[in-house]
């Protein structure tokens, strides 16, 4: 496998173990977390006293519930819980700032979500 999708399927597993529901497709089910390569996705970068090695960056959408709903930005805040929840217990990975909440479009329905990116040293 090749170390980008060794660290995706790495953060999946750190968020799926803080609690939260992950999606990686076009297709997804709120509440979840959609996992998508970041941009720029995958460089070299110098750790140090000449460790080299490379940093892989993946966006979090936390998607909650519908956005005209102040149960949504409830939801909201448990699913941001739960991925820091996952995530600390990845070595080499930051805790995301997350953006404020904005509406996103499944089937034509808005939904309150929250967008990303976190930085994989590998």
């Amino acid at each position: 496998m090749s170390a980008l999708l060794e660290a995706r399927a790495a953060v999946l597993a750190a968020i799926e173990a803080g609690g939260a529901r992950t999606a990686t497709g076009p297709k997804l089910a709120a509440p979840c977390v959609h996992v998508e390569p970041g941009d720029p996705w995958y460089e070299p970068v110098s750790l140090g006293a000449g460790n080299r090695g490379r940093v892989s960056r993946w966006r979090l959408t936390a998607v909650a519930g519908r956005a005209d709903s102040d149960a949504a930005f409830e939801a909201l805040g448990t699913l941001i819980d739960q991925v820091d929840t996952g995530l600390r217990t990845l070595g080499g990975t930051q805790l995301p700032t997350w953006a404020k909440p904005t509406d996103y479009a499944l089937e034509g329905v808005p939904y309150a979500a929250s967008v990303a990116t976190i930085q994989v040293r590998q």
